[in-house]
């Protein structure tokens, strides 16, 4: 019995023996560096040079943030301030006075930063001076950066997401990791000039990345046509088959780097447009006559547009009645010139509570999906059925004015669902969390649906659409030689006047090409002229680019 318990206990005795070898072994080599840093970190005083945090990529993984490199030199005060030659070669390449350079270093012996050029990079790494270490690090976003109301920007040490993207998934994207430069101190937090200065890094731990559903060469190309051709709007580019934003731009824009210019802008650029609610004015006829197709009603119903609709001294006008109305019109006929008579009779003949229900089919009154996915946005204004309704509040609905509100994201989300046959996707445009090398960690994609209206309904919309590119009020959006397109403008009243002028916001939502639908696009501009003159060539601008680019 004696002899057994010798022998366990000694067996016992080299288990733990080979486990603490195994353990010291994983310490000394996989671990070393983890522990060196930390120790090295806790005994200096530093300063930060860069903090690490995960990209946020295009749908293919290219990059959306640290596309451009920056250059900063790392001055050793100490080395310098005894070597007085060397300081004075310095300031000379630094382009700064030389008092004053001497009197920033003097102050104290931790490393000082300087941002630098590429050229002066080049000229400090060639004289290779004691005490100046040059270091290249990505910038996070610059004036040149995509897709910036979605994205955001993060405060001035890279470390916190202040806005969009970067905010919402502060909690991954926000590695822990960085570059510091310091000096070594003693017990009494002084220099100990024999230890010199030290750069440290911490960055060895895998980074989060979040994927988003744009592509960033569509999104390059929305954004140029924007940039040139609107001042105030929007733009929301859609696959019509899976929900997807393929490119959202907002203006006017603003530089991610330097936002306090922006904070009291009365243009507001940093909201984001594409995320705000309006009056749809005529793109809301879709609606209209997408229920009145629905209830069975055949599009070959006539009504008379004299110019007019007459309520009992309420007047609501159609957009030509100077020249007298359209006269007889059937519904592709007054869908394609926009006949405001034409759809408040076919309102009042359908009745409110049809219009609104359609409306809510489409998603009007909704999230759209980028709520579940952290990205705020409204849910829009659709009137209650409860209660009686005056046939003109019934007219007014009718044509998309009164209490209706709808975002360019929900309205390029109808036309997509007319497009695809019917089908209303949840939208989506953060895809998922990746790591470096691409796998997918956990996937944030919306993948809902549910049928808005039937296929009939759809193909005669589609028929209705088409018909107002090629012969009616969207002429301006037609893509000839690109396979055609198909839209619906709009020319929604605000009520706003400013110097006697009435303030109008333009619409177009369209999809392209037309044989073979791939995509919706919705074009909103903030007092623009009309539907036809200011959306529609916006929208075919973009659609021939896009095309002509090979998507």
């Amino acid at each position: 019995m004696f002899n057994k318990r010798i022998r366990f206990i000694w067996s016992v005795f080299v288990i733990c023996f080979f486990l603490i070898t195994i353990q010291l072994f994983n310490i000394q080599t996989n671990l070393a560096r983890k522990y060196s840093v930390a120790a090295a970190l806790q005994q200096t005083r530093n300063r930060v040079i860069y903090h690490e945090r995960g990209d946020i990529l295009d749908r293919s993984g290219i990059k959306f943030t640290g596309r451009e490199t920056c250059w900063k030199a790392i001055l050793q005060p100490a080395t310098l301030m005894n070597n007085p030659s060397v300081l004075r070669t310095a300031a000379d390449l630094l382009e700064v006075d030389y008092e004053d350079f001497t009197a920033k270093l003097s102050k104290d012996n931790l490393p000082y930063l300087v941002d630098i050029s590429q050229a002066q990079a080049v000229a400090l790494g060639d004289l290779t001076l004691p005490g100046i270490s040059v270091i290249d690090m990505r910038v996070r976003n610059s004036e040149k950066t995509l897709a910036t109301h979605i994205i955001g920007y993060v405060d001035e040490k890279g470390e916190t997401g202040l806005a969009g993207i970067e905010k919402i998934y502060q909690d991954t994207l926000y590695s822990g990791a960085g570059v510091y430069a310091g000096v070594i101190a003693d017990a009494g937090d002084s220099f100990m000039s024999n230890f010199g200065y030290r750069i440290w890094n911490n960055m060895g731990k895998e980074r989060l990345n979040v994927k988003l559903t744009l592509d960033y060469h569509m999104q390059r190309i929305v954004e140029e046509t924007m940039e040139r051709m609107v001042e105030k709007g929007a733009a929301v580019l859609i696959d019509i088959l899976t929900g997807d934003i393929l490119a959202i731009s907002s203006r006017p824009g603003f530089n991610p780097p330097n936002i306090n210019p922006y904070l009291n802008d009365n243009n507001q650029p940093l909201f984001n447009r594409a995320l705000g609610a309006y009056i749809p004015g005529s793109i809301f006829k879709i609606v209209t006559a997408a229920a009145a197709l629905e209830m069975g009603i055949s599009p070959d119903l006539t009504f008379e547009c004299p110019g007019y609709v007459d309520f009992d001294g309420i007047r609501i006008n159609c957009w030509n009645h100077e020249r007298g109305g359209h006269g007889e019109l059937n519904m592709p006929q007054a869908f394609a010139q926009s006949c405001n008579s034409y759809f408040i009779k076919l309102g009042l003949e359908i009745g409110r509570d049809a219009i609104l229900e359609m409306a809510d089919n489409f998603g009007f009154g909704h999230i759209t999906g980028l709520s579940k996915q952290g990205i705020e946005e409204p849910t829009g204004m659709v009137p209650s059925t409860i209660g009686p309704a005056h046939p003109a509040e019934t007219g007014n609905i009718s044509i998309g004015q009164g209490p209706v509100l709808v975002s360019p994201v929900q309205a390029a989300n109808m036309t997509a669902a007319i497009a695809n046959g019917g089908i209303l996707n949840q939208v989506s445009i953060v895809d998922s969390i990746v790591n470096d090398r691409g796998e997918k960690i956990r996937n944030i994609r919306n993948s809902d649906w549910k049928r808005a209206i039937s296929k009939e309904t759809s193909a005669q919309l589609q028929g209705m659409m088409l018909l107002t590119v090629q012969a009616g009020t969207g002429s301006m959006a037609n893509v000839r030689g690109y396979g055609g397109s198909a839209g619906k403008t709009g020319s929604a009243e605000t009520g706003w006047v400013i110097d006697d002028r009435e303030i109008l916001h333009a619409w177009f939502a369209g999809y392209f090409p037309v044989d073979t639908p791939k995509y919706s696009l919705c074009i909103f501009i903030e007092d623009g002229q009309s539907g036809s003159s200011s959306a529609a060539p916006v929208f075919a601008e973009i659609a021939a680019k896009l095309m002509d680019a090979g998507f």
